[in-house]
């Protein structure tokens, strides 16, 4: 607004400085009706200027914004004189013609709801290739066309995934519709969203402490609604072990998987006890399996005694002092 009544001052300065009829005065002839394409309504608009550089800086001021679709508004002559004012202009150098009033509407098209949802999807490919992993998504079926002016120059639409980012079963993309490249209005358009991941899977029932591979297990691409610590490769589980019993078809965690034992149950195992500087080794019975470092509790041979040791290797416990 600054620059368009500096430019004003400029323009209907010219040839007369102070001289009241020196002025150029610029003929602003009010049509009766207007159909107004854009978010708002101008001078120019509303009435017929001459082709000159004073009316077309006239033209570009803004009187208001336009009627809501689907109703009309009736401008008056003095309205119009208000507005010019408000924006700086010298009322001497300007005259005003034509109608009394002029009744204003506005004009809507259709947005198609096929051009949103095509702008919403490329947006939403967009963010899930950013954000990477193996996810189909579902679009609504039915998006219904929505009304905005066609712009005096242009109309587009703008997508964006709402929050930056994508829940996990389920997306929102916002439309902005943009007449000459202002903001009009938002259309949210929800996605569907199905995570799938490669993940170890058990072939069949699978007993506690039996050996984990291929010959009972499989890879499958399979629909994960949330992040868990599933296994997907044969190679985290090499030389593992059963930790529980397994049903078939589960997904494996690493709470499945131990390693495999090196001391079994009922195994005679040599025990070294530490006194001091004493060392003392025993005979003792395993009283369960257990891996290398794990936590075993044993019987010993001769008192009968429990004891609880550290497996150092097959047929070595050590009982921390």
């Amino acid at each position: 607004m600054k620059t368009i009544t500096m430019l004003l001052c400029g323009l209907f300065a010219m040839g007369g400085g102070g001289d009241e009829k020196g002025k150029t005065v610029t003929p602003i002839k009010v049509k009766p009706t207007v159909m107004v394409r854009g978010l708002h309504v101008t001078i120019g608009e509303l009435c017929e200027l001459p082709a000159d550089a004073p009316a077309l800086v006239l033209a570009q001021i803004k009187f208001g914004p336009a009627p809501v679709n689907g109703y009309a508004r009736t401008i008056s002559r003095t309205e119009i004189v208000q507005s010019l004012a408000s924006a700086g202009v010298d009322l001497a150098s300007v005259k005003l013609e034509g109608a009394d009033e002029v009744v204003v509407q506005a004009i809507h098209v259709d947005v198609p709801g096929h051009e949103m949802l095509e702008a919403a999807t490329n947006a939403l490919q967009a963010q899930l290739a950013t954000e990477g992993g193996d996810v189909e998504f579902e679009a609504p079926q039915r998006l219904r066309s929505i009304q905005a002016p066609p712009g005096r120059t242009s109309q587009e639409l703008k997508a964006r995934v709402r929050g930056t980012q994508t829940g996990p079963t389920s997306a929102v993309v916002d439309i902005e519709v943009m007449v000459d490249g202002e903001f009009c209005k938002k259309v949210p358009i929800t996605f569907q969203l199905k995570r799938f991941r490669s993940v170890l899977k058990t072939v069949g029932a699978i007993r506690a402490g039996a050996p984990l591979g291929p010959e009972n297990l499989e890879i499958v691409r399979e629909q994960v609604a949330a992040s868990g610590l599933f296994l997907d490769r044969l190679e985290q589980i090499e030389g593992s072990i059963a930790a529980r019993n397994l049903q078939g078809n589960q997904r494996l965690t690493l709470g499945d998987i131990a390693p495999p034992s090196v001391v079994r149950k009922g195994d005679v195992v040599t025990v070294v006890l530490t006194r001091g500087r004493v060392k003392v080794t025993a005979k003792a019975m395993a009283n369960h399996d257990a891996p290398l470092n794990g936590r075993l509790t044993l019987t010993n041979l001769q008192s009968r005694s429990t004891l609880t040791g550290i497996v150092h290797g097959p047929g070595l416990v050590v009982v921390p002092q």
